[in-house]
């Protein structure tokens, strides 16, 4: 590996770890700053807030989740299909392993019709996502 690749990845490396340090750092100056107005709210006698909303907020939002992942299914079953759908009835060859003397093997991959409805499972899933998305907003409102 050249030297620049090989000092560029230990960056990215020293970075990413250097980012999620801090991010826990700051996580933990907000748990410490929480702690601090309790106690202060406890002193002078002042109702503490309940815990459940400091938990709601910090909360995954499954309705946003629900949403995005159906979005993502959906399009890559839509990609999936036409992207099959135009390879249909072409031969590629595929590398399959190394003979005893180290020379690649390739073997003949038939695109057959009816391979782009692999595509149609993904769709499928996307859109009980957006339905279940769906029904989730109707009870809310």
């Amino acid at each position: 590996m050249d030297f620049s690749v090989a000092f560029i990845v230990a960056v990215v490396i020293v970075a990413g770890v250097f980012s999620a340090a801090f991010q826990q750092y700051l996580r933990q100056q907000r748990r410490q700053m929480i702690h601090r107005e309790r106690l202060a709210a406890l002193e002078k006698g002042i109702e503490l807030p309940p815990v459940e909303q400091e938990i709601q907020r910090r909360s995954w939002n499954v309705q946003r989740i629900l949403l995005l992942a159906g979005l993502i299914w959906l399009s890559l079953g839509i990609g999936l299909y036409l992207v099959l759908n135009g390879l249909v009835g072409q031969t590629f060859q595929v590398l399959w392993t190394n003979d005893r003397f180290g020379n690649p093997l390739w073997v003949p991959v038939l695109v057959r019709d009816g391979m782009q409805y692999s595509g149609v499972a993904l769709i499928g899933i996307g859109i009980s996502h957006l339905v279940v998305y769906a029904m989730g907003r109707k009870e809310r409102s």
